[in-house]
């Protein structure tokens, strides 16, 4: 019986133009994304995921940065790329960790009551509506 032979290949890979599938982003894929010069010396970058922009700050050429998507939970390490005619690249590759993101919080419940040195405003009272057009 002939033994099974795998293709080992590099990450996935994807152009600064592809639509990206969500479920595809997974650790190890890199997504090149096109920037744009940002006030303040910053860049901006459309994040692979959601189309939503990360500002690159401080010395966005020379370092890697650590994006974190926080609607679709994604963890990426971005570097930026000279293309050598006056414009910049962005190499996304997904992390392989899964962001916990906080959300608000309940005033209520039994989580928000084991906190009691918290402040909890009550909910405000609801008023009777008024009555348009009548007249007593």
């Amino acid at each position: 019986m002939a033994a099974l032979r795998r293709k080992t290949t590099g990450p996935v890979s994807y152009k600064a133009t592809d639509d990206i599938d969500p479920n595809r982003l997974v650790p190890g894929v890199q997504a090149l994304r096109y920037t744009e010069a940002a006030p303040g010396g910053q860049l901006d970058v459309i994040a692979p995921c959601c189309g939503r922009i990360a500002r690159l700050r401080g010395d966005w050429l020379h370092t890697d940065h650590l994006v974190l998507c926080t609607t679709c939970a994604l963890a990426y390490d971005v570097q930026v790329l000279d293309e050598n005619d006056g414009g910049f690249g962005a190499v996304f590759v997904v992390r392989d960790e899964q962001a916990v993101l906080v959300r608000r919080r309940a005033r209520t419940g039994w989580l928000a009551r084991q906190h009691p040195g918290d402040v909890h405003r009550p909910a405000p009272e609801k008023r009777p509506a008024k009555r348009h057009g009548t007249s007593r």
